[in-house]
């Protein structure tokens, strides 16, 4: 019998609107997709912004592809993964959720762990993060209380109260910061300044300008100490080889890179490129964090938030104690599904 691919439409909804210097949103589209064979389940998530290429309409097209070739079994289905005429540019968010539920069912078939089933032996000590968009100054304190104690707060920088933000959170709370502009910084001098804002309580700052201005990004990595980590920037291994020499860090994401298998080959070449890695997110729900998680070992930064952003996360999955996490004990990727999606085969 073929793998049976079903798979769920769905939208995130965040606590609070998520402000970022890309716009405002309430929530995600995401697709859960679910493999079955032999009588057991795995599951896949594939959450696209809307500032992606990637659209849902385009992800179930490509599932609809993939069930047209009927693979029979978890190991056929991968090796689909790697042809390019299925996955190319623009599918990697639907390859990423594909191979997540291979592993996931790998791991219960085979009741070995997910670190087993890949391979991984990184053991690097690592800070968790947790992400405050942009938030009026009157509201810093409640969103504060709201959040799990990490290692580190991410600061979504770039907006005109940025400064202000900063030195308010530096007041509220005392953990490390780390700033994030999503590319909205204008200038070497802004960059600068809000580094200094923050201090010594500066862990590092992610993308903070457009892809394509590599000279204001390289006079700011000759300025700053801390690790400059590059997100939109670098999205897969090749645009890693190009950007090495531009950021000392890099921002893996499974929608981005295409899955889990990816990720760890972005990491490992991070590593030898001597650049510092973080795992970040989509704001997935804990299905998509829980299965990054497996790979905390193999980064210094992991911001895997989503799971306390939303409102509305149909799994259970990790958790964080004293800004450490703590993955589930079962089998598989470790998230269940606590909510009735409604999983609908390929073709209906």
């Amino acid at each position: 019998m073929p793998v049976r691919i079903s798979y769920a439409p769905y939208r995130l909804l965040f606590k609070h609107p998520f402000e970022t210097s890309h716009g405002v949103r309430d929530g995600t589209d995401s697709i859960f997709i679910k493999l079955e064979q032999n009588g057991v389940a795995g599951y896949g998530e594939v959450t696209l912004p809307p500032y992606l290429a990637e659209k849902p309409h385009a992800v179930v097209d490509r599932l609809r592809a993939v069930a047209d070739y009927a693979p029979g079994s978890i190991s056929e289905l991968l090796r689909l993964l790697d042809d390019e005429r299925l996955f190319g540019p623009g599918a990697m968010g639907c390859r990423n959720a594909l191979h997540m539920a291979c592993i996931d069912v790998l791991s219960k078939s085979s009741n070995c762990s997910v670190k087993q089933v890949l391979n991984i032996s990184s053991i690097k000590p690592s800070v968790t993060l947790v992400t405050l968009g942009i938030t009026p100054l009157a509201d810093l304190r409640a969103k504060l209380m709201e959040l799990p104690q990490s290692g580190g707060l991410k600061l979504k920088v770039g907006h005109p109260e940025s400064k202000a933000t900063i030195l308010a959170v530096k007041e509220l709370d005392t953990r490390p910061i780390f700033l994030d502009a999503n590319q909205g910084l204008v200038s070497v001098e802004q960059g600068t300044m809000l580094a200094e804002t923050a201090g010594s309580r500066l862990l590092g700052v992610e993308q903070p300008y457009p892809t394509d201005d590599e000279l204001m990004q390289r006079e700011l990595h000759g300025l700053l100490k801390v690790c400059i980590y590059g997100d939109e920037a670098i999205q897969n291994l090749a645009e890693l080889e190009h950007s090495h020499k531009v950021y000392n860090g890099v921002n893996i994401k499974l929608i981005k890179c295409g899955g889990l298998d990816l990720a760890i080959a972005m990491a490992e070449r991070a590593g030898e490129l001597g650049m510092k890695v973080m795992l970040g997110s989509m704001s997935e729900s804990s299905l998509g964090c829980t299965a990054m998680a497996h790979l905390a070992g193999c980064a210094e930064l992991i911001d895997l938030d989503g799971p306390w952003l939303i409102r509305n996360d149909p799994f259970e999955g990790m958790d964080m104690r004293n800004g450490e996490l703590v993955m589930p004990g079962r089998p598989g990727i470790g998230a269940v599904l606590k909510a009735d999606l409604s999983f609908g085969p390929i073709g209906t």
